[in-house]
C-alpha cells in the first residue's frame, strides 16, 4: 500500500477557492483505479492549512493519478493559491495487526 500525506496553506484571500478545489480533487481522485481512500481536512489549530491523506493500492496507481491532467492542474492551482509550495510525502506501508 502507498500512503501519501501532504498539505497546503491557503492565503486568507484564496481560502474559499482552495477549499472548493481541494474537495473537487478529492472526490474525483476517489473514482480513480487503485484509490483506496483520499481525504482532505483542515488543521484545527491552523484553519488555512488543508491536510491531505491518501491511500493507494500500489505505486503504479499513484503514478497514474499523477499523470491525470486534472491532478496536474490541481497541483499548479494550489501552488499559485497558497502561501508556500505544497508539501507532499509518499510512503510504502503494509497493514499490520496490533492484536
Amino acid at each position: 500500500m502507498i500512503i501519501v500525506t501532504g498539505h497546503v496553506i491557503a492565503r486568507k484571500d484564496t481560502e474559499d477557492t482552495v477549499e472548493r478545489l481541494a474537495l473537487a480533487h478529492v472526490l474525483r481522485s476517489r473514482m480513480e483505479a487503485g484509490c483506496v481512500s483520499h481525504e482532505v481536512s483542515r488543521d484545527a489549530q491552523q484553519p488555512l492549512r488543508f491536510v491531505f491523506i491518501e491511500r493507494w493500492s500500489d505505486l503504479a496507481a499513484l503514478q497514474a493519478h499523477f499523470r491525470v491532467e486534472a491532478s496536474r492542474d490541481f497541483a499548479h492551482s494550489m501552488a499559485s493559491l497558497c502561501e508556500e509550495a505544497p508539501q507532499i510525502d509518499v510512503y510504502e506501508a503494509e497493514v499490520i495487526s496490533i492484536r
